[in-house]
């Protein structure tokens, strides 16, 4: 089971869980809640500058760029075990360039507002 970032209760089918239970356990275990929490803060300020870096290379149709800002939210997703935002930017790598995807990417980030805490991850 997986933590889902709006309520303690199981999330809609249709919307992937935000956590990875076990991921999330883990880096709780190596840093502690504080230290997540910090980690999650450095990644959501990043955030911001991808989503320009991505929605200027998909404005200005560089499938390249694109794929590499796609490719470091995927990394810092899967490393945070922000499961839904990786697969959204797993999915988006098959068609980088998509018009709707800085809405897509956008939206998932926004989906981020909390680290669960340590009883929701056991």
């Amino acid at each position: 089971m997986t933590a889902h970032a709006l309520t303690d209760s199981g999330p809609p089918s249709a919307i992937p869980d935000v956590w990875d239970d076990q991921r999330l356990a883990s880096l709780i275990a190596d840093v502690g809640e504080t230290g997540l929490r910090d980690i999650l803060r450095l990644f959501m300020a990043d955030m911001p500058f991808l989503h320009r870096q991505f929605d200027a290379a998909v404005a200005g149709g560089n499938a390249e760029a694109a794929l590499a800002v796609l490719a470091a939210v995927l990394d810092s997703a899967e490393a945070l075990g922000l499961c839904a935002l990786a697969a959204q930017a797993r999915a988006m790598q098959a068609d980088p360039l998509a018009r709707s995807n800085p809405d897509l990417l956008s939206r998932e980030a926004a989906r981020i507002r909390f680290v669960p805490s340590l009883k929701h991850a056991s």
